[in-house]
């Protein structure tokens, strides 16, 4: 299986005069422009994708939207193991419930994002990985996503896939 671990694109700074509920936070234009970038870059690579996961936050389900649309695959799934209520355990029983052969994007948010890739690379989660907005980390794992059984395919920032 194939995970590709992206980070939510920028929504701003967490303001509860706008958003009392920062689950509802959107994307930034700027952040809707940026993944747009990444995803395009991403629909270059020709991966393959066949299913995307993302947190049911708002920021991270409009970042999936965008990456489903430029790579031309129909519907997203929302999984709250991705989400506010991070569980590692849940991520990796949804990704295991995946065919082995799946290419998977799955949005979320930092730290999550980053210890889900620590586990899924080094198996105690001990690495550390700064992941920027709108990051792209994908993994390739033999059979079905276990803890230290990943091997790094990329890892680029926007700034990486920015048009110049």
């Amino acid at each position: 299986m194939r995970v590709i671990l992206v980070r939510h694109a920028d929504a701003g700074d967490l303001d509860p005069t706008c958003y009392p509920d920062d689950r509802l936070r959107p994307l930034t234009p700027r952040g809707e422009r940026e993944h747009a970038d990444v995803a395009a870059a991403l629909a270059r690579l020709g991966l393959g994708v066949t299913h995307i996961l993302t947190s049911p936050l708002t920021r991270a389900r409009q970042t999936a939207e965008i990456t489903a649309r430029t790579l031309g695959v129909d519907g997203i799934a929302l999984v709250d193991a991705l989400g506010d209520r991070f569980s590692l355990d849940g991520v990796l029983d949804e990704l295991s419930a995946l065919p082995s052969h799946a290419v998977v994007v799955c949005v979320g948010h930092e730290p999550h994002i980053s210890r889900l890739a620590a586990t899924l690379l080094h198996g105690d989660g001990s690495l550390r990985i700064a992941f920027a907005k709108s990051a792209v980390m994908a993994l390739e794992c033999q059979g079905r996503p276990a803890p230290g059984g990943a091997r790094l395919v990329f890892f680029v920032t926007p700034r990486e896939v920015a048009p110049r």
